[in-house]
């Protein structure tokens, strides 16, 4: 598959039972709603770690599986705050673009799942292991499926360098990372005890929602955004999309007003659009014979 353009969506099966396995894992595993006891995993009695504020767990050794372990986590934190939106056809469009991208990203094999977050603000999400979120509210901004990709892009590109991973090895020389994030709501379930109900679980799901809430807040390193979007414009080019819609996406930040409590969250996150658009400078000569596509046509067909 060279271009976007020529991908017919044969692979829609596929897709579809990917994104309706993401739909179960993100909307089932929603962190503070299941119900648990202490628990352990194999001999090591993790609860009790937790609560003892015991450092089990070397940041720096974080394999794939606890990559995707940690970001399904992540997203049910993130989807416990805001659903998904509740047009299933808008989520798959969005999830197919997504898998097109990360078809031709430096990591293929991980379980890419995308999708739409019921939120007036404008904004897009990531999370360790292949998980991406774009706001309602962005979605509603965007002209064509390139802008889109583009969107989808930046936030792939924070998850094949593994930006969140190295924030919480920052974090983990200040304070004790524990085991605990990298455990999933069904594993913790089916490894508990009837005794100490409940309590337990509260204090792993506030350790996985706190590290959670304080990415997502605090953001990541401005030196990370910037690189998002070096590789996010060459991602958007090399699967057959008019790079040019990356940068039409921030000149839409910038044209909306910088109160507009809308852009609260991206504003207080990210770089600025002007500070972004000129780190990309040197970007643009060598995108300027990129002849991608818009699919301008495509994009409101499935918007509609």
């Amino acid at each position: 598959m060279k271009y976007f353009n020529r991908l017919t969506y044969s692979n829609t099966t596929n897709h579809t039972a990917s994104y309706a396995i993401f739909l179960a894992v993100v909307l089932s595993c929603s962190l503070l709603a299941c119900k648990s006891t202490g628990f352990k995993i194999g001999n090591l009695d993790v609860g009790k770690l937790v609560e003892q504020g015991v450092n089990v767990f070397n940041a720096n050794n974080i394999d794939e599986e606890q990559e995707i372990q940690f970001g399904e986590n992540m997203s049910a934190v993130l989807l416990g705050t805001r659903p998904l939106y509740e047009n299933k056809d808008i989520n798959l469009y969005v999830n197919k673009v997504g898998m097109w991208l990360a078809a031709n990203s430096s990591r293929p094999h991980l379980p890419w799942q995308f999708g739409v977050i019921n939120s007036t603000a404008i904004n897009a999400f990531a999370a360790p292991g292949g998980f991406v979120f774009i706001t309602s509210g962005m979605l509603m901004q965007l002209e064509n499926e390139s802008q889109l990709a583009a969107v989808l892009a930046h936030e792939i590109a924070h998850i094949t360098q593994k930006h969140h991973l190295n924030a919480i090895k920052d974090d983990a020389n200040r304070s004790a990372v524990t085991e605990s994030l990298f455990i999933s709501a069904q594993a913790y379930q089916d490894n508990t005890e009837s005794s100490n109900e409940d309590k337990g679980y509260r204090i792993w799901a506030k350790k996985v929602t706190g590290m959670a809430q304080d990415l997502y807040s605090k953001g990541l390193d401005r030196d990370d955004e910037f690189q998002a979007d070096q590789y996010g414009i060459r991602l958007l080019a090399k699967s057959g999309y008019d790079a040019f819609a990356y940068i039409d996406n921030l000149q839409i930040i910038a044209s909306i007003a910088a109160d507009d409590s809308a852009l609260a969250l991206l504003y207080k996150t990210h770089p600025t659009p002007s500070q972004r658009l000129e780190a990309l400078a040197n970007q643009l000569d060598k995108l300027a014979m990129n002849d991608g596509l818009l699919l301008t046509k495509r994009f409101k067909q499935e918007m509609n």
